[in-house]
C-alpha cells in the first residue's frame, strides 16, 4: 500500500473514531419547544452513530439533561433517571441503540422537551486477522457516556 493511501486510511479511521458533533435543536438549543414534535423532527434530519456528541445549549439552572428508560421517558417519570447532567455541554454516546433524553424541570418533558435518538454502530476498520470478538455489555453505564460541561454565554 502506498504512503498516500495509508495516510487517507488513517485519517478516515480517526474521523470514524471521533464521531460528529450535533447541536440539539440547532439554533433554538435545549428548551421547551414551540411544538411537542419539535425535537423528534430535529432528530429525523440526521443519522447518528456511536461516538457522536450531542451539544446541549441552555441557560444553566433553567434546564438539565436527563437520560431515562423508555418506560420512564414515555410517562415523563423523573423518579429514576439513569443519568442527569445539570450544566450545558456535550454528551458523547459510546453505545449503539436508542437513548431517551429529556429535561427534568417542571413540566418540560410533558411539554415536549424530550427526544428518543437511535445511535447506529460505528463502522469498524478492517481487522488484520479474523478473531473472535468478545460480547460487549450494551447497558447504559458511566463508561458509555462522556459529558463535557461548557459554560455558555448569555
Amino acid at each position: 500500500m502506498s504512503m498516500k493511501y495509508m495516510i487517507v486510511l488513517v485519517i478516515a479511521i480517526v474521523a470514524i473514531a471521533e464521531g460528529a458533533e450535533y447541536t440539539v435543536g440547532d439554533d433554538m438549543g435545549w428548551m421547551v419547544p414551540p411544538t411537542p414534535d419539535y425535537y423528534a423532527s430535529w432528530v429525523s434530519k440526521y443519522s447518528f452513530v456511536e461516538n457522536d456528541t450531542l451539544v446541549f445549549n441552555f441557560e444553566e439552572g433553567m434546564h438539565d439533561i436527563t437520560v431515562l428508560t423508555k418506560e420512564d421517558f414515555d410517562a415523563c417519570n423523573m423518579k429514576n433517571p439513569l443519568f442527569q447532567f445539570p450544566n450545558p455541554g456535550g454528551v458523547t454516546v459510546e453505545v449503539s441503540g436508542t437513548i431517551y433524553f429529556t429535561c427534568s424541570f417542571g413540566q418540560h418533558c410533558a411539554n415536549g422537551q424530550k427526544f428518543a435518538i437511535y445511535f447506529a454502530s460505528a463502522p469498524l476498520p478492517p481487522s488484520p486477522s479474523p478473531s473472535a470478538s468478545a460480547a460487549t455489555d450494551q447497558s447504559l453505564d458511566t463508561q458509555r457516556f462522556k459529558f463535557v460541561s461548557r459554560k455558555m454565554g448569555n
